[in-house]
């Protein structure tokens, strides 16, 4: 997050910050790009998942989702201006990482594969986000609130209780490092999603007081 500056600035500084403003745009610009080309694909394979089940499309939809997450790790890592502020950025590499690992529960446990697409139904709310931050389409942004509630906030608070039924029940017992990687990372990414629910919500009042302020 940058600190205001108070004060006229000089013509090389404005020249400056709007060079360095372009940058972000661009750096957001092919990560959005980025997010448009690998999205798609793993909504597809989260659907061929949960409507034709059989290890082979279990198999390549985690694989999947863990190549996207090293990819789109990398690129975090050497271009962090890709997020809106550094929180974001902190955030988004915690998610990262522990998406990362706990798909590996389902590689190294085939007998779990299943449950990967259970939690790639929220890569249905990234697609709209993407949409709507590269073409704008009103629908793009509906469908990102409604999905947001829905799969963030409804569905994945639920797998985590039926992570531990389900894990629990295949021999994973509570406190055990399987039980921990897979129900544990799931709290994780629920605590974060509320997290990032707060974070928009609390941005919304501020942008509303500064109006009332002006005004």
């Amino acid at each position: 997050e940058r600190v205001p500056q108070s004060g006229p600035r000089s013509p090389e500084a404005m020249k400056t910050m709007k060079t360095d403003d372009e940058k972000r745009r661009s750096i957001r610009h092919i990560h959005e790009r980025f997010n448009l080309f690998m999205i798609p694909p793993l909504v597809l394979l989260t659907g061929c998942s949960l409507l034709r089940p059989s290890p082979v499309t279990h198999g390549i939809l985690s694989w999947s989702v863990l190549s996207y997450m090293v990819l789109d790790t990398t690129y975090n890592l050497l271009a962090p201006d890709c997020q809106p502020t550094w929180k974001r950025w902190v955030t988004i590499l915690l998610h990262h990482v522990t998406a990362a690992w706990l798909v590996c529960f389902p590689i190294h446990h085939p007998d779990f594969a299943h449950l990967t697409a259970y939690c790639t139904t929220v890569e249905v709310n990234t697609l709209f986000l993407t949409l709507y931050k590269v073409f704008k389409w009103n629908f793009a942004q509906t469908g990102h609130l409604v999905s947001w509630a829905v799969l963030r906030l409804l569905w994945y608070p639920y797998l985590v209780y039926h992570f531990h039924e389900v894990v629990s029940g295949g021999g994973f017992k509570a406190g055990s490092y399987e039980h921990f990687q897979s129900v544990g990372s799931q709290v994780i990414l629920c605590g974060l999603n509320f997290y990032w629910t707060f974070e928009v919500l609390m941005g919304m009042l501020s942008k509303k007081k500064e109006t009332k302020l002006k005004d």
